[in-house]
C-alpha cells in the first residue's frame, strides 16, 4: 500500500492513470465559462436581428419606410429575447453541461413560446403584417444561438477553459457504457483521465481518500459507476457528501429508460421517486407525431417527384416492376407491404439461396445480420439506390397510409421476430420508420443486437424532439453513406 499525503490510495490507483494535463496548462473556470455563454446568447439575438434587418432594408425600394417599419419591431423582440435569456440562465443554461440535442431541445422550446407569445400579441393588436420582420428574428433566433453556443465551447475546449477531467470509480459495463457516451458528445467538455478499481480502494472515514484521488490525477469529478455492489456505492456516496466531493452517479447500463422521467422530492427524506410515462401514453405528443409524418410525407413525395421518373427510366431496360412491396411486420404485429423501389433481380430469392449454398462466408454474414455487404441480387443501379438511400422513398406512401412513420425503428420481416426475444413488444408498440436511430447510428457496420437495443432505446425514449434530431442527423449519415450497403 502506497500513500499520498498521508493518505492510503491501492496500487490500482495509479496503474490507470492517464497523464493529460500538466498544471500549467489552464484548468476549467465556470465563471469565464458562464459569461462566454451568456455573450454567445446576447450575440445571437444581436445577429437576428441585425440579419432580419440588414435582409429587409436592402430588399426594400423605399429604405426610409422600411427602416420606419423594422425599427418600432427592434424594442419588442429586443425584450422578448432579453427574457428568453434570463429563462435560460435561471434554468442553469449557462452554468450546467448538457448534451448537445438536450440544449438545443431547450433552445428551440423557449424559441418557440417566444414565437408564439409574439404572434399572440401581434393579432390581439390586429398588426401581424407589420410585425413580420420581429417573427422572423425570434424565429431565427434559436438556429443561431445554438450554432454559437456549440462553437463557444469548441473555443473553450481548445484553450482548456472547458474542458473539465473527471474520474471513473468503476470497471463493469456502467463504467465503460459511461465512457462511450461521455466520448460522443464532445462538446460536454468531459475527459475521462483514470478509471479506477472501487474493489482496490481502502475505505477510511477519517480520511479524505476521495480527494486525493481528486488531487492525484488533478481532476474535478468523481463519477461513481458500479454495476451490482450497492453497498460499496452507498459508502463511496456517503464519504464523497461528508468530504464535499463532487461526484456523480451512473446506474448500471440499460437498468432504466434514459429520458422521460419526472422526479418527486420529498422535504427531509432522502428518497427520489422517479416516474415515468410511456411515449405511446401522450396523446398530444403522438397525435402532433402523426400530423408531421403525413404532412412531410405529402411534401417530400413532391419534392422528390423527379427522383421517381429518373428510377421508372431506368427501370425501363430492366425486366420487371419499379416498385418492390416486401411483407413486413408492423404495429402490433400486423403485416403490411412495405415498398421501395425494385433494386433485385426478380426472381431474387432463387439467387441468394444459391449464393449462400456456394459461399460459407456469406451464409455466415447473413445469418449474423440478415443483411450482405456485396448482394448478388443486387442489379447496378438498385446498388446505387441503395447506397444513397433512395431506394426507400416509396415508403412515404405507407407513411401517409399510416402503415409506418418517418421515424422508427427498421421494418423487420417474420424470422427475424427471433433475435428480438422478449423485446420484440417494444416493436410492436410502434410503427416502423423510414429513418431511426438504426440509420443514423452505422447502420449495417452494427451488429443485430445492437440494433435491437436502438429499437428498445427509441421506443422507450421517445419524443416529438427525438424524431426531430433522428430526422436532422438522417441527411448528414445519408450523404456520408455510413453503413449503407
Amino acid at each position: 500500500m502506497t500513500t499520498l499525503k498521508g493518505h492510503p490510495i491501492s496500487p490500482g490507483m495509479a496503474e490507470n492513470h492517464i497523464d493529460f494535463l500538466s498544471r500549467a496548462q489552464p484548468k476549467f473556470s465556470p465563471a469565464i465559462c458562464a459569461m462566454a455563454f451568456l455573450a454567445a446568447d446576447i450575440v445571437s439575438a444581436m445577429l437576428a436581428q441585425g440579419l432580419v434587418g440588414g435582409t429587409a432594408l436592402l430588399s426594400a425600394v423605399d429604405h426610409h419606410a422600411t427602416l420606419q417599419s423594422v425599427a418600432p419591431n427592434l424594442l419588442d423582440v429586443t425584450v422578448i429575447l432579453g427574457v428568453v435569456v434570463l429563462y435560460l440562465a435561471i434554468r442553469g443554461r449557462y452554468t450546467t453541461r448538457t448534451p448537445f440535442w438536450t440544449e438545443a431541445s431547450q433552445i428551440f422550446s423557449i424559441g418557440g413560446w417566444a414565437v408564439g407569445a409574439y404572434i399572440l400579441a401581434s393579432l390581439l393588436n390586429n398588426r401581424i403584417d407589420s410585425h413580420l420582420s420581429g417573427l422572423a428574428t425570434l424565429v431565427l433566433f434559436p438556429f443561431i444561438a445554438t450554432f454559437a453556443n456549440a462553437l463557444t465551447k469548441s473555443m473553450l475546449t481548445q484553450v482548456g477553459l472547458w474542458r473539465l477531467p473527471i474520474v471513473v470509480i468503476g470497471t463493469g459495463e456502467a463504467a465503460i457504457a459511461v465512457e462511450a457516451a461521455i466520448a460522443s458528445d464532445p462538446g460536454l467538455g468531459y475527459a475521462i483521465v483514470s478509471r479506477i478499481d472501487p474493489r482496490r480502494i481502502v475505505l477510511q472515514s477519517n480520511s479524505s481518500f476521495l480527494w486525493s484521488i481528486l488531487e492525484r490525477h488533478q481532476a474535478g469529478k468523481i463519477l461513481f459507476a458500479l454495476d451490482d455492489d450497492s453497498a460499496l456505492q452507498r459508502q463511496l456516496i456517503d464519504q464523497a457528501l461528508r468530504d464535499k466531493v463532487p461526484f456523480g452517479v451512473v446506474p448500471g447500463p440499460q437498468a432504466m429508460p434514459a429520458l422521460g422521467w419526472r422526479t418527486t422530492r420529498f422535504f427531509s427524506q432522502d428518497v427520489v421517486m422517479l416516474s415515468f410515462q410511456h411515449g405511446s401514453h401522450r396523446s398530444l405528443a403522438q397525435s402532433v407525431k402523426s400530423g408531421i409524418d403525413v404532412l412531410a410525407a405529402i411534401l417530400l413525395l413532391i419534392l422528390s417527384s423527379p427522383i421517381f421518373l429518373v428510377a421508372a427510366i431506368f427501370n425501363l431496360f430492366s425486366n420487371g416492376p419499379l416498385f418492390f412491396a416486401h411483407q413486413r411486420l408492423g404495429i402490433g404485429g400486423k403485416m403490411f407491404p412495405c415498398l421501395k423501389f425494385r433494386t433485385m433481380v426478380v426472381d431474387g430469392d432463387r439467387v441468394l439461396q444459391e449464393a449462400l449454398a456456394r459461399d460459407p462466408e456469406l451464409k455466415a454474414e447473413w445469418d449474423l445480420t440478415q443483411k450482405l455487404r456485396h448482394d448478388p441480387r443486387v442489379t447496378p443501379f438498385g446498388r446505387f439506390l441503395r447506397k444513397t438511400s433512395l431506394d426507400e422513398l416509396p415508403q412515404l406512401v405507407n407513411v401517409i397510409r399510416r402503415q409506418m412513420s418517418l421515424v422508427g425503428p427498421r421494418p423487420i420481416v417474420q424470422s427475424e421476430v427471433r433475435f428480438y426475444g422478449d423485446d420484440i413488444a417494444h416493436y410492436f408498440n410502434t410503427r416502423p420508420g423510414v429513418t431511426g436511430l438504426w440509420q443514423v447510428s452505422g447502420r449495417s457496420n452494427t451488429t443485430y443486437a445492437r440494433r435491437v437495443q436502438l429499437d428498445v432505446w427509441y421506443v422507450n425514449n421517445w419524443s416529438v424532439w427525438l424524431d426531430i434530431t433522428v430526422l436532422l442527423k438522417t441527411l448528414p449519415a445519408v450523404l456520408a453513406r455510413t453503413g449503407a450497403h
